[in-house]
Order: structure tokens, then sequence, then C-alpha cells
């Protein structure tokens, strides 16, 4: 290995490239990757009171967080720059959709929903019925109802083109909505501002031992993503972030 290229390498595993405008968190991360931050009541880390939304009532510290982390939702909620760079984690799929459903019904504009074709692949004696297979909500895959509105957010979850922009994990940008195909722009990466087409496609679960039977669903392969689960998350770089965990 060239020294360049050592130098490089050392350089990208020492410094967080990602906090370099908040060197102040940067250097609270360090810490308690150091072992050096004081600890409380045994090995628990004290969360500094301006990175917390003190709980009073669910219902209204919900709201708080909501609002600490998409300032002005109403005024700026067409604004890409401001809609692709907050986003609320959250480690389970239903608390995710809480946060989803909840600000889509603040979206304005054109709405569609779409319903998913539920069925299992190996189910002879018909145990599984639709209605129960409709209300599983699975990690990996998009849920039977899909509620969009024109404007609004959403995360590819499979790759589709990945020459095109197309990857597991893409933001795009809900455009117009017909049948069988969403138009949607892509909002993140060198194919950012590429129309794209994404289309209904059958989907199961990566797990093949989750249930006791093969599900397969024909969905839209996409999630709202005004909040996504803490996995989804890693591989995304968003500048306003809060944490959910009910």
């Amino acid at each position: 290995m060239s020294p360049l290229w050592s130098s490089i390498i050392k350089l990208q595993l020492t410094i967080n490239m990602r906090a370099l405008i908040d060197p102040w968190f940067s250097d609270f991360l360090l810490r308690i990757d150091d072992g050096v931050e004081e600890m409380v009541h045994g090995n628990f880390i004290r969360i500094p009171d301006d990175m917390v939304i003190p709980f009073t009532e669910k219902e209204k510290s919900f709201h708080a967080l909501i609002d600490a982390i998409f300032p002005s939702f109403e005024v700026n909620r067409y604004e890409l720059d401001y809609i692709i760079s907050c986003a609320i984690l959250s480690r389970r799929n239903d608390s995710v959709d809480e946060i989803n459903d909840y600000l889509i019904g603040r979206f304005h504009g054109e709405e569609r929903i779409y319903y998913s074709f539920d069925e299992t692949v190996d189910d002879i004696n018909n145990f599984y019925h639709v209605e129960f297979l409709n209300k599983l909500s699975v990690s990996g895959l998009p849920p039977h109802y899909l509620r969009l509105k024109v404007g609004c957010p959403i995360i590819l979850l499979r790759n589709l083109d990945p020459s095109n922009g197309l990857c597991n994990d893409t933001r795009l940008i809900c455009t117009s909505f017909k049948n069988n195909v969403i138009d949607a722009e892509i909002v993140i990466g060198q194919h950012a501002g590429k129309m794209v087409f994404l289309p209904r496609i059958p989907l199961s679960p990566s797990e093949v031992d989750m249930f006791p039977f093969n599900l397969k669903r024909k969905q839209f392969p996409i999630r709202l993503c005004f909040a996504i689960t803490i996995n989804k998350a890693q591989r995304q770089t968003i500048l306003n972030v809060g944490i959910y965990l009910p």
C-alpha cells in the first residue's frame, strides 16, 4: 500500500467526516467511544438536556419531537432541501408507521392509496386468510396500505435498477400517480434530479423462516420516510435527526 493511500485510510478512521459541522457532538461521540464520558448510575451515560425532548404526556411529547425535527412543517413541507434533511428514527416498524401516518395526514395535495395483493405460496389448506396477511407489517416489505401524496418523501426497499440510481435505500419524492406506476424523482446521490418510474412488483420477506408459510406481497417496493427504522438509516446522511423510542 502506498503512503498516500495509507494516510487517507487513517484519516477516514480517526475523523468523523459527517460530524465536522458539529465539533461538539463529534467530541461527545468520541468521549463515549473512548470510555471517558462521565457515567451515572453505573454504566449509563447522561444525554445532554438540549438533545432531549422531556416526556410529559405521550401525545404532547410525540408532537413536540415532530415539531423539533420538522420545524414549521406546514410552511416548508414542499421544499425539497427541507424534506430530505429531516427524519425521525425508531426501532420498530409500527412506531415508524405511526409517525409516517401522522405526517402524511398533514400533507396537502393529491392523495393516492395503494393496497397490496397478499397471498401465501404454500398454504394449500387456506389456513391464513387474506385479511390476516394484510395486517402483517414486515421489515423489508412495504405496507399493505400505502398512503401517498404528491411531494411526499419515500425510500426504496429493493434494488430495481442500480445503474440508474434505483437501489435499496434510495430516497425519492413522489411526483404523480398511476394505477400500476408511480412517477418519482431521485433526491440523493449522483442520480439526484432524475425522474423515474416505480412499478408494482411481487415481494417476499428476506427471512424465509419468519412465518410458518411463505408470504408474497405484490406492492410498490417503497415506504414513506418521514420516519425510518434505525437499521434503514445506517447508510443515510440526514442533517436533522430525532430518535423515537416509545
